[in-house]
């Protein structure tokens, strides 16, 4: 058994990251973590958890995990990713996996360095219209991709006294809806296209307090010789979370990114495909970093390939800023 602690423990570890792990046959949830005692002792209840811990450090020294999933704010993921990595406990941590790629290539080599796990929590890659997208443009059914094009995108709802105001602090989120919802999608066209080599990049603030954007658009170019357009706004409503993949003998409609159904088009027809629903949608990605702990199979979301995301991301900001476009060096 792979034994859990989750440190930041709030809305996403109680929907979907507890459930999956308490799920999964080969873990168990041994202790949570957060500052807000009521809530704290409230989710340990819940969840039946048998330790729970208001300091981060506190639930380190106590012993007993192989494994810390980090929830916190992005500021807060390489400093308790670190901290854990140098503890021997492999970390899956929330994305984005840092503040920049700096940050992140210091905590792909600290984990590969100690021999230990590293994964970025990108569960996107593992809903089943997200699988069953990627096997078709693999199986080179409707010809080489050519094109991607997403949006990532959701009005702002949040309120001054929202906990989660600090997404708008770019000290503590490193960025706006780019670094939060455009993340999941980057990761998907990484899964499709691979590296990217060149971003080109416009952001604003249009609506939000803060300082961080709340609409961004970048244009993007893979070493494979994909290109690639995204927006990721907070800036609209209603949310948009569609994406296309163009090929060169038809193309994937992708109506929603976690959703069930999309529609494949070829020249001569088109077809509607409808998957089944995937209720516990953290639980792949609890499976997926637990078979890289045993060694027992190919870790997908790992520190390496959530790098990659990162730089595009860093590259947007430079591009928005600097009005040039950014080479990414190989």
């Amino acid at each position: 058994m792979v034994r859990w602690g989750i440190v930041g423990f709030g809305d996403i570890a109680a929907k979907a990251v507890a459930p999956a792990i308490q799920a999964h046959k080969s873990s168990s949830l041994e202790a949570i973590c957060r500052r807000d005692k009521a809530s704290l002792d409230r989710y340990a209840q819940n969840f039946n958890v048998p330790h729970a811990y208001t300091d981060f450090t506190e639930m380190l020294d106590a012993g007993g995990l192989d494994a810390v999933y980090v929830a916190t704010p992005v500021n807060l993921h390489a400093p308790q990713a670190h901290e854990a990595l140098d503890r021997g406990l492999h970390v899956l941590v929330e994305k984005p996996m840092a503040l920049d790629a700096t940050e992140a290539a210091n905590l792909v080599g600290t984990a590969e360095h100690a021999n230990l796990t590293l994964g970025i929590a990108f569960y996107h890659r593992f809903y089943p219209i997200n699988l069953r997208v990627r096997e078709i443009v693999e199986s080179g059914d409707i010809g080489d991709l050519i094109a991607l094009h997403g949006n990532a995108s959701s009005p702002f709802v949040m309120t001054p006294d929202d906990p989660k105001m600090w997404r708008v602090d770019r000290t503590q989120s490193g960025g706006g809806p780019l670094m939060d919802l455009g993340s999941h999608r980057l990761d998907i066209f990484y899964s499709l296209a691979g590296p990217a080599t060149r971003v080109g990049a416009f952001s604003d603030q249009r609506v939000i307090p803060g300082n961080v954007e709340d609409t961004a658009s970048l244009i993007i170019q893979y070493a494979s010789g994909v290109q690639a357009t995204l927006s990721s706004l907070w800036s609209i409503d209603p949310a948009r979370g569609d994406y296309e993949v163009w090929c060169t003998k038809g193309h994937i409609n992708v109506p929603f990114a976690r959703g069930t159904e999309f529609t494949l088009n070829r020249p001569d027809r088109s077809e509607s495909v409808t998957l089944p629903a995937d209720d516990l949608h953290d639980l792949p990605l609890i499976d997926d970093f637990v078979c890289a702990v045993e060694g027992s199979g190919r870790h997908v979301l790992d520190g390496a390939g959530a790098l990659q995301v990162q730089r595009v991301i860093d590259a947007a900001y430079a591009s928005a800023a600097s009005g040039e476009i950014i080479i990414l060096s190989a």
